[in-house]
């Protein structure tokens, strides 16, 4: 007897079987009888994962069975592991840029500049680059700026 599509990938041991059958009942109702994709479903549980963090105790043994189950067919299929690490990595570029900009100190002390890049003319990355460039002048009259890393001139003032 060949086992249905659904409940492929799923380890069925006496302990298990109960939730896999669960598991792949509920999968194949809402494939057949509601129109969306196992693909579709996988993918919105990941994100449903994500965003509401099971962390459940010990205690709730067949919560965490269906999730590790669920995950486990999310990481066994090339197409949605690509998806989830896809997703998982933008998320953490996200979560860096905005820990970034809430943290970032602005060395531009030339309130003129300043002003001029936060025109609507510029994008993100101009005003960036100019809010962490250092304005600096010299007693000859000199005046310039320079990136963070780059190291000071001996010759300049002090602006602070």
């Amino acid at each position: 007897m060949k086992m249905p599509e659904f409940l492929v990938g799923f380890r069925l041991s006496p302990k298990r079987s109960l939730i896999a059958a669960l598991i792949a009942s509920g999968i194949a109702f809402l494939t057949t009888r509601c129109g969306i994709s196992q693909e579709d479903l996988l993918k919105f549980y990941n994100e449903l994962r994500k965003g509401i963090k099971f962390d459940l105790p010990d205690e709730n043994n067949v919560l965490n069975e269906i999730d590790r189950q669920l995950n486990e067919r999310i990481n066994n299929d090339p197409k949605l592991l690509e998806f989830k690490v896809r997703r998982e990595v933008d998320d953490a570029i996200s979560r860096y840029e905005r820990e970034e900009y809430q943290n970032r100190q602005i060395n531009m002390k030339n309130k003129n500049i300043l002003e001029e890049i936060n025109k609507p003319k510029y994008d993100k990355l101009q005003k960036l680059i100019v809010e962490n460039a250092v304005y600096y002048e010299i007693e000859d009259g000199t005046m310039g700026i320079r990136g963070a890393w780059v190291a000071p001139d001996p010759r300049e003032i002090d602006l602070e």
